[in-house]
């Protein structure tokens, strides 16, 4: 079994819910999810119809998936968990990465970047042709967010999302 992570990482610094596995890392926040990969290759794909996130979490809400566990109940987050956090503290700046590796060799790496509430197009990285080209942008919009160091290579705390609530339920006071 290789990592598998997905998070959100943002520049908003606030009071999180202590209930939300939440870390401070230098000048960022990150917020390990418990997805699916069908479900965030879904949440990003789909936003590249919007041009803002807050038009995309509407049309989310619109649609039957938005009530419902996606793809599978395995998982503590869905579609819904992903829009809630967004709203709830009122991201603007943010990205979401989802990577995955089996024995040692990178398998998915999704990824999608918010900016001032603008959808990113060209930060969208997903196993499609017309994303390819965007690879190399991720580094411009994760220095906007503020993000300037390898959070996954930090295994110990992001080698799956059971890890990184673990840590986090030892540190929290």
């Amino acid at each position: 079994m290789g990592q598998k992570i997905c998070a959100i990482i943002t520049d908003k610094k606030c009071q999180y819910d202590k209930e939300l596995v939440h870390f401070f890392e230098e000048n960022i926040v990150i917020i390990p999810l418990d997805l699916n990969g069908s479900t965030i290759e879904y949440f990003i794909k789909e936003a590249d119809n919007f041009n803002t996130i807050k038009e995309y979490l509407q049309y989310l809400k619109t649609l039957p998936i938005y009530d419902t566990q996606t793809y599978s109940t395995d998982y503590d987050h869905n579609i819904t968990s992903v829009v809630n956090i967004i709203e709830t503290y009122e991201l603007k700046n943010f990205s979401i990465r989802y990577y995955t590796e089996w024995a040692d060799i990178p398998d998915d790496d999704f990824y999608i970047a918010i900016i001032n509430g603008e959808i990113k197009k060209d930060s969208i990285v997903l196993e499609d042709d017309k994303y390819i080209e965007n690879y190399n942008n991720r580094e411009k919009y994760n220095n906007i967010i503020g993000l300037n160091f390898s959070w996954i290579a930090n295994e110990k705390r992001y080698f799956n999302y059971n890890n990184a609530k673990e840590v986090y339920n030892e540190n929290i006071i």
